[in-house]
């Protein structure tokens, strides 16, 4: 069960669930074991392996009409102390304790303007054989529903999101904040010590047939400042589709990602640790673009799709003050050497709707560019394709030849076979499941390049068969 990235998120229990939704209202509630104990054992010497055992049980409730809703949500886990007999000194692992509440909430501000938001607080006291030695002032309402002491510490997230709709443009606004150390009992990871800014608006044009996407963000983490490095990082996204027809559809994708490591020297009068020299920038720039155009009747479909993709890439290491999106600098692409990579498929499909038979035949180029190296596959792929026994088994049998060439020189000849066969009988009574069998096979064929090498012919046959209820 899950209540929300903060709270409980995917965490398995031994226990029981419950999903209420009377009206307008949700309600889930959930109880049972989150862990349970592991002992030291000395001649395994299982120290990684050490755990408390740990319940924990929560309930959320939601009520949602006409455009305006809110949640709350209370989640409590505690390790029982006295779950395992011994504890060795150098282990890290201490009994926890720990109360999460969150509130959510949505609402129309305007008529084409909502707002969401979340917030939650998170109580973990991270040892509970520590020392309870704190005063009245020192204690919150919240310290004795978790066995507060000394080591307990409360952690903020919270998220905001505006969105505002017009008919042909959507735009939406994202904050998120999560604390240092930010956890929970009710997750095995949770993202923390970071900020993120992210805003996307859309469009669409020309009585729908235009459809422009854009998405892109800004996070940055040491918020507290005491990391020795400071992470900045820039993702972008831009998506367009145009359909002049039903026929012919094209599209297109730019993204960019941009991550700016600075190091924080330490300070010392007598000596100097160059640290700055060490920060790291990163860029990665992705474009495709794709046409597709499908002609033929109901009898017989035949569609031809042409892709290209582009991407570079960019590793700086050095004294570098800053960090743009795209660039160490404004209007300036870093310099380096780039990994570039240039992959083109054009395929052509013909599918006969009565017989079931299908054929494809695609040809494949990939070149890569680091620098004077580079490397190149390029090879034809057949694939043909049949359904059998009413429709309700499928056969396919497809071939690819690829040859690799690293700096000129062919050095890879690999011709690849594939048969598999697909089945899932239909039965009268849906109540008694559904079963599947598949069966794959590929021949590998690696031919020799050099007098002194041989040929390699490799086979892998799988069978699978599945019932579902």
């Amino acid at each position: 069960m899950n209540f929300s990235p903060y709270t409980l998120s995917g965490h398995l229990f031994a226990g029981g669930r419950i999903e209420l939704t009377p009206g307008k209202w949700k309600i889930q509630a959930m109880a049972g074991r989150l862990n349970k104990s592991v002992d030291y054992d000395a001649v395994e010497d299982n120290l990684n392996e050490i755990a408390f055992q740990r319940f924990g049980y929560g309930i959320k409730t939601a009520y949602e009409s006409k455009g305006y809703g809110g949640a709350i949500t209370f989640f409590k886990a505690q390790d029982d102390p006295n779950s395992i007999n011994y504890t060795p000194l150098n282990s890290a692992v201490d009994p926890q304790d720990n109360l999460v509440i969150a509130i959510e909430g949505k609402a129309k501000i305007l008529q084409n303007l909502n707002i969401t938001a979340e917030y939650a607080l998170s109580g973990l006291t991270q040892n509970l054989n520590a020392v309870n030695d704190l005063e009245g002032e020192q204690k919150s309402v919240i310290h004795p529903i978790i066995n507060g002491n000394s080591t307990t510490a409360f952690f903020q997230a919270y998220k905001t999101a505006l969105n505002y709709s017009l008919k042909t443009m959507k735009i939406s606004f994202n904050y998120e904040h999560i604390d240092p150390g930010y956890k929970t009992l009710g997750g095995y990871y949770f993202n923390n010590d970071l900020e993120n800014y992210t805003i996307a608006p859309s469009f669409t044009l020309f009585k729908k047939k235009l459809n422009i996407g854009l998405n892109t963000g800004y996070q940055v983490n040491n918020l507290s400042a005491e990391k020795s490095a400071t992470t900045n990082r820039w993702v972008g996204n831009l998506n367009a589709t145009y359909v002049p027809s039903n026929k012919l559809i094209f599209s297109g994708t730019y993204s960019n990602f941009s991550s700016f490591t600075k190091n924080r020297p330490t300070t010392d009068p007598f000596y100097f640790t160059g640290a700055d020299t060490l920060n790291f920038y990163q860029l990665t720039q992705n474009a495709s673009g794709m046409v597709n155009y499908s002609f033929g009747d109901a009898a017989v479909k035949n569609n031809c799709q042409l892709l290209y993709n582009y991407q570079e890439s960019t590793s700086l290491v050095g004294n570098l003050e800053n960090g743009g999106a795209f660039g160490t600098s404004i209007g300036q692409l870093p310099e380096g050497v780039p990994a570039k990579t240039h992959l083109v498929n054009l395929a052509y499909t013909r599918s006969m709707s009565k017989s079931g038979f299908a054929i494809t035949a695609a040809g494949n180029i990939n070149k890569t560019d680091v620098g004077e190296f580079n490397t190149l596959f390029i090879g034809p792929t057949l694939n043909l394709q049949k359904k059998v026994m009413s429709q309700k088994g499928s056969l396919s049998l497809g071939s690819t030849y690829n040859r690799q060439y690293t700096a000129g020189l062919l050095n890879s000849n690999i011709l690849n076979h594939r048969l598999s066969f697909t089945f899932t009988p239909k039965k009268d009574n849906e109540k008694l499941g559904q079963a599947s069998f598949s069966a794959n096979a590929n021949l590998m064929q690696r031919f020799a390049i050099e007098a002194t090498q041989s040929n390699v012919t490799e086979l892998n046959v799988f069978v699978n068969f599945g019932y579902s209820f």
